[in-house]
Parts: structure tokens; C-alpha cells; sequence
């Protein structure tokens, strides 16, 4: 059956799905009913670095939210 799944980060990334490209995030991917897992590749400027998520009950109007966050910059010491 089919699911729908948007994976949301502030930039345009590719998005792994079960460690192969598979879309781009801020677009409604859809995707087989059951356990995925997320990432977006590198660089690795996001976390948590992957997800696993079980993608089941969704529908195009009300797909489920996978979010990533940047990475926060660390201050350089000198």
C-alpha cells in the first residue's frame, strides 16, 4: 500500500530511503507501507544522522513528518 512521507531540513538535500536515493527533502515522497530508514547522505551537517521510522496510516493531505536539523557550527578556538 502506498504511504506518504516528507522529510523536512531547512536546505534542498537528497534523501536516503533504506541507504539508496530516493527523493528530495521538502516534497511529499511516497514510499511502501512499513519500516523505513531516513538520512541525507553528506555532508553530515544534520542530526540526529538517521531515522528509523514505521510509515504506516498516512495519506497525501496528512503525510508523515520526518525532521533533521542542522548541525549547530562550533566555535573555532584560537
Amino acid at each position: 500500500m502506498d504511504e506518504y512521507v516528507v522529510v523536512v531540513f531547512p536546505d534542498d538535500r537528497e534523501v536516503n530511503l533504506d541507504h539508496r536515493p530516493y527523493g528530495r527533502t521538502n516534497h511529499i515522497l511516497k514510499v511502501e507501507t512499513g519500516t523505513h530508514a531516513f538520512d541525507l547522505g553528506t555532508p553530515r551537517n544534520y542530526r540526529p544522522a538517521s531515522q528509523t521510522r514505521q510509515v504506516v496510516d498516512t495519506d497525501l493531505a496528512h503525510p508523515l513528518e520526518v525532521i533533521f536539523e542542522k548541525k549547530s557550527r562550533k566555535a573555532r578556538v584560537r
